[in-house]
């Protein structure tokens, strides 16, 4: 059995060009919305978050013995466990990593971390667009400037409330559903008079270039969260290449 770990738009990809029958296919999503990606697919799907342990009786309850990780780029611990886990079981691990953009230049600033990113977006006194996503969200809760903050999130309820539960008004509240084109977003930035972008290293399926640009020609500051680095082993950026691979399995 080949587990997929999805949850992303890659996972959807894979799945719909994959040539093997998806009855020896299973795949787990971090959430219901992850779910939702597949739902007209014949394919058995759980959504729920694993832990190391989880994985471990997870691989012997489906009789895996390949782990294929199409998870997000900054999902890290899902992936250091899927390692771990693929290691301890002695099974086949296969990482699909989107190609990383490099267009941000000029004026910009770089984290690597979400904390010392944050602390930087407090000490600016205009207005900034986050579109890091709702999991980020409690950390900037404490800003002296939230006000100033808008935050751009999927249209979900649970979304939603998670906001207005740490204090974020409904005015500063962006929920909209993507893909965005450039010019959507110099739309945004212009309306709500957006001085500072905050993204991260998304890709393009992320949306990234199109935001990149966006801030570029607008001519506000991009603050960025880099990607985090892990050892990948066969590691693809080219989802027609990791078919092929799973193809000799």
């Amino acid at each position: 059995m080949i587990w997929v770990i999805g949850g992303t738009k890659d996972a959807r990809i894979f799945l719909d060009k994959l040539q093997i029958s998806l009855e020896n296919v299973v795949v787990t999503t971090a959430t219901e919305y992850g779910g939702k990606l597949l739902e007209d697919l014949s394919v058995k799907v759980y959504c729920k978050k694993l832990t190391h342990s989880m994985m471990l009786d997870f691989i012997e309850s489906e009789d895996v013995d390949t782990i294929v990780d199409l998870s997000h780029p900054y999902a890290t611990e899902v992936s250091i466990n899927a390692i771990k886990a693929s290691r301890e079981k002695n099974i086949k691990y296969l990482r699909f990593e989107r190609e990383e953009i490099i267009t941000v230049t000029g004026k910009s600033k770089e984290f690597d971390n979400i904390s010392s990113l944050v602390q930087y977006v407090e000490t600016v006194n205009e207005n900034v667009l986050v579109t890091l996503g709702s999991n980020n969200i409690p950390i900037f809760s404490n800003l002296k400037n939230l006000e100033k903050c808008y935050f751009r999130i999927l249209p979900k309820w649970e979304m939603v409330k998670k906001c207005e539960d740490f204090g974020i008004l409904p005015k500063n509240i962006l929920a909209l559903q993507g893909p965005f084109s450039k010019e959507m977003n110099k739309l945004m930035i212009k309306e709500y008079e957006i001085k500072y972008l905050v993204t991260k290293q998304a890709g393009d399926i992320g949306g990234e270039r199109e935001k990149i640009e966006a801030a570029k020609e607008m001519g506000i500051e991009i603050i960025l969260l880099t990607r985090p680095r892990i050892d990948y082993p066969n590691c693809y950026q080219d989802i027609n290449q990791l078919i092929e691979e799973i193809n000799k399995v």
